[in-house]
C-alpha cells in the first residue's frame, strides 16, 4: 500500500527527533547558553536606541517600555521552550505539527531574519575588538567569523562551554559597567517636554519585545537536548530568568548611558564607561566573542532550518551558508548609523516570530495532553500558514520602523505600512503584540473549522 503524505510527516517529525540515549546536560547548563548568548553587546545597544539619545524619551520611559516588552517575550520563550525535553525537537520541526507541508513558509521568514541578525552582531562584534585591540575591520572581522565557524562545527557542546566562560567573565564586566554609568548621569528626557510620551514609550516596548520574543523561534533547538525527565516548570524558570536578567541588566544600562553619539558609536560608549585600560579591553574582547557565540547559535538554528527544508547538505554545511550571507550582508552595511540599523533589523526581522508563536501556541496548547504529539500529523495546513500569512500582513499596519516609514513615505501603493504607528500611536508601535493576537485568533478560529468539516465528512 502507498505511504500517505500525513504518513510520511509523521515518520519524517520522529526522524527529526533526538533520541534519549544522545540528550544530555541540565536546565542550568541551558540557563548558561541563554544567558551567554544574552549577555553581549546587542542588548546594551538596544536599550541605548529605547531611551533614543537626546531625541528620545529618556531613561526613565525608555527603560520602562524595554522592561515591559522583555518579560512579556521572555515568558514567551520559556513556556515554548518547556516542548523541548518533551518531544525533543527543534523548533521548527515542532512548527510542523501546525504547519505541515507549508512549514517551509515561516522557515524562509527564519532564514532571512537570521541573516539579518548575523549582519548586525558581526558589525558590533567587529567594532568591539576593533576598538580593543586597534587592528583593522578586516582582522577584527576574521576573528569574529572564526569563532563563529567554531561554534557551527562543534554545535551546542561548544555553546555550552563558551556560555559558562562568557557568563563568567561578563559577571565581572557588568560590575565595572554599573560603576561606570554610576560616574554618568541618567539619560534625560528631551528639554521641555512633559506627560507620557507615549508613542516613545510604545516603540521602546516594541523593541524590548522583539528582542525577547524572537527567541521563540529557536527555543526548542536548545531545550531538546536535555533529558526527557528535566522538570518543566524548572525549565520555565530557568529560562525566564537567564533571560531576563541580562536582558534588563544590559538594557538598563544602555537607556541609562544613551546619547545621540552613542547611537553613533555604541562601542566607544562602552568603552568610555568602562574607563579605558586592560578592564575595557578585556571586556571589548568578550563582548565580540559573545556576539559570536550568538550568531553560531543563529547559524546552527538557519543550518537546522535549510535541512529540513530539502536542501542537501550536511547541517554544520548549511549553517555555513546563513554565516557567510549575514557576513555579507555586513559588508554592504558597512558606515549605516547603528543606533537606526539596529531599530529597523531589531524591529523587521522579529515581526514575523509573532503570528508565528500565535498559530504554534494555540496548537501546542491544544496538543497539551497528547504523551507523543509528534505522531499526530497537522490536522490541516492550510488554516496555519494562512493564519501566519494574514497575522504578518495585518500587523503591518500597526508596525513601526525608521525604513518601514521610509518605504510609505516613498509609494503610495505602501502607504498603509505604519498607517496606525504614525497616525495613531505617535509613532509608536503594536506590532509585535497584535502579531500575537491575529495569528492565534485567526488560527483558532480557522482551526475549529477545519475540525468541524473533518468531523462532518467522518
Amino acid at each position: 500500500m502507498a505511504e500517505t503524505h500525513e504518513e510520511a510527516l509523521v515518520q519524517r517529525s520522529e526522524s527529526e527527533r533526538l533520541p534519549e540515549n544522545e540528550r544530555s546536560g541540565s536546565v542550568l547548563s541551558l540557563g548558561a547558553i541563554w544567558a551567554g548568548v544574552l549577555l553581549a553587546p546587542g542588548t546594551i545597544i538596544t536599550g541605548m536606541v529605547a531611551a533614543g539619545g537626546s531625541a528620545g524619551p529618556g531613561f526613565v520611559y525608555g527603560f520602562l517600555g524595554l522592561a515591559i516588552g522583555v518579560i512579556i517575550g521572555v515568558l514567551a520563550v520559556a513556556l515554548i521552550s518547556t516542548w523541548g525535553p518533551r518531544t525533543g525537537m527543534a523548533q521548527m520541526p515542532l512548527g510542523r505539527l501546525a504547519f505541515g507541508r507549508f512549514n517551509f513558509v515561516p522557515q524562509l521568514f527564519l532564514v532571512f531574519s537570521l541573516i539579518a541578525y548575523n549582519c548586525l552582531s558581526d558589525l558590533f562584534g567587529v567594532d568591539a575588538l576593533a576598538d580593543a585591540l586597534g587592528v583593522p575591520f578586516g582582522v577584527a572581522l576574521g576573528a569574529i567569523v572564526a569563532l563563529e565557524i567554531t561554534v557551527v562545527l562543534f554545535g551546542v557542546s561548544v555553546m555550552r562551554k563558551l556560555g559558562l566562560v562568557i557568563s563568567s567573565v561578563m559577571f565581572v564586566i557588568i560590575i565595572f559597567l554599573i560603576i561606570g554609568v554610576a560616574d554618568v548621569p541618567a539619560a534625560p528626557a528631551p528639554p521641555g517636554s512633559s506627560g507620557v510620551p507615549t508613542g516613545q514609550l510604545l516603540l521602546a516596548t516594541a523593541l524590548g519585545f522583539s528582542g525577547s520574543i524572537s527567541w521563540t523561534v529557536q527555543a526548542s533547538d536548545l531545550s531538546r537536548t536535555l533529558p526527557a525527565t528535566s522538570s518543566p516548570r524548572k525549565l520555565f524558570a530557568v529560562v525566564f530568568f537567564s533571560m531576563s536578567a541580562p536582558l534588563l541588566l544590559l538594557g538598563g544600562i544602555g537607556a541609562w548611558a544613551s546619547t545621540s553619539a552613542a547611537l553613533n558609536d555604541p562601542m566607544g560608549r562602552v568603552e568610555s564607561l568602562l574607563g579605558g585600560g586592560a578592564p575595557a579591553v578585556i571586556a571589548l574582547i568578550v563582548l565580540g566573542m559573545s556576539l559570536a557565540t550568538a550568531n553560531g547559535f543563529n547559524d546552527f538554528s538557519g543550518g537546522l532550518s535549510l535541512v529540513q527544508m530539502g536542501v542537501k547538505l550536511p547541517r554544520p554545511r548549511a549553517s555555513l551558508i546563513i554565516t557567510f550571507s549575514g557576513l555579507g550582508l555586513a559588508l554592504i552595511a558597512r558606515g549605516t548609523q547603528l543606533g537606526q540599523l539596529t531599530s529597523d533589523i531589531v524591529l523587521i526581522a522579529g515581526y514575523y516570530t509573532t503570528p508565528w508563536f500565535g498559530v504554534v501556541i494555540v496548537e501546542l496548547l491544544a496538543r497539551r495532553n497528547d504523551s507523543a504529539p509528534w505522531l499526530t500529523p497537522a490536522m490541516k495546513a492550510k488554516p496555519a500558514v494562512i493564519s501566519f500569512l494574514l497575522g504578518f500582513i495585518l500587523l503591518l499596519p500597526f508596525s513601526a520602523t525608521p525604513i518601514g516609514n521610509k518605504v510609505a513615505a516613498a509609494s503610495p501603493a505602501l502607504s498603509w505600512i505604519g498607517w496606525v504607528s504614525r497616525n495613531l500611536l505617535s509613532g509608536g508601535g503594536l506590532g509585535y503584540v497584535v502579531g500575537v493576537l491575529f495569528g492565534a485568533l485567526i488560527y483558532l478560529l480557522l482551526r475549529r473549522v477545519a475540525a468541524g468539516a473533518s468531523a462532518a465528512q467522518a
